[in-house]
């Protein structure tokens, strides 16, 4: 009787190369159905964001401001839609006629809330570090869109900064379908790191807690670079949009509409896209 025959060493590394080529072929594919994923998630919770805002407006008859005191002391326009996302336990624990960084709200502005992370983020560092940010407030990784200016002066965007007078739809005369609401902020700045307390040199990535009021936290305009990877020495690009998708950025219109910008967009359309009452023509984009 004949022993039935296996395989050779030849064969099986035949086989064993095949299989790592198909591998090699269809990781990539897998792995960008995944960013898609996250992408599509990143998405829709802008469009929640948008629909908050909105139903902030329809009770309060103004949209959203980027801070809730003029002196920047109080908390951001995503504590304020709090109730409008499902987190109204949460609203009713801040104490706004506390700052955000005030022992007293450390229950509230520690929580981490799923609809202001986007999934593609890759956090530079841990956030928070104990210590190191304050009230150990937990990350957000939108912002509200407050136009085309400097982002801590009086602004022309569809979000009022502390310095300009709540806006509302009316106020939106270059129409709600071609302003900005609010865009991506991913903690990316590997070359933006700490410059005091027990962290002092380590990598701090970004600065949007999404319970800041700050303009470089929860309130960006498109001066300057858009979707910048690093600081490189500019402290004003922690005001610009940014993300960790591949080539572009996701943005909502005021009237809850979803795009994704190229990162080689005419900035001239990127600002007027960021302007409410500019006069300019969108047709290009």
């Amino acid at each position: 009787m004949s022993r039935p025959r296996g395989f050779t060493l030849v064969e099986l590394l035949v086989v064993i190369a095949i299989i790592g080529v198909l591998v090699a072929l269809l990781l990539p594919a897998v792995q960008a159905a995944r960013e898609a994923a996250r992408r599509s998630s990143c998405q829709n919770n802008l469009k929640q964001i948008a629909l908050a805002s909105h139903n902030y407006h329809d009770v309060t008859g103004k949209l959203p401001p980027v801070a809730t005191s003029a002196t920047l002391a109080g908390s951001s326009g995503f504590a304020a839609i709090l109730p409008y996302i499902e987190q109204n336990n949460l609203y009713t624990l801040y104490d706004f006629s506390k700052g955000n960084s005030d022992p007293v709200n450390l229950a509230a502005v520690s929580q981490r809330i799923g609809t202001f992370i986007c999934p593609s983020c890759v956090f530079a560092r841990t956030v928070p570090i104990p210590a190191c940010d304050a009230n150990n407030r937990a990350p957000g990784t939108y912002a509200f869109s407050t136009g085309s200016l400097d982002p801590w002066g009086i602004n022309n965007g569809a979000i009022a900064t502390a310095a300009t007078p709540q806006t509302n739809f009316a106020s939106i005369l270059d129409g709600t379908s071609n302003t900005l609401l609010a865009g991506e902020s991913h903690w990316n700045f590997k070359d933006y790191t700490f410059t005091s307390g027990p962290c002092v040199g380590q990598v701090r990535g970004g600065f949007s807690y999404w319970s800041s009021p700050y303009p470089l936290a929860t309130g960006f305009t498109t001066r300057g670079p858009f979707n910048p990877k690093a600081m490189a020495g500019d402290s004003n690009r922690l005001s610009n949009f940014r993300s960790n998708h591949p080539g572009g950025v996701n943005m909502a219109n005021v009237d809850g509409s979803i795009r994704y910008w190229s990162e080689t967009v005419d900035h001239l359309l990127l600002d007027a896209a960021a302007t409410r009452d500019g006069g300019e023509s969108l047709l290009a984009q």
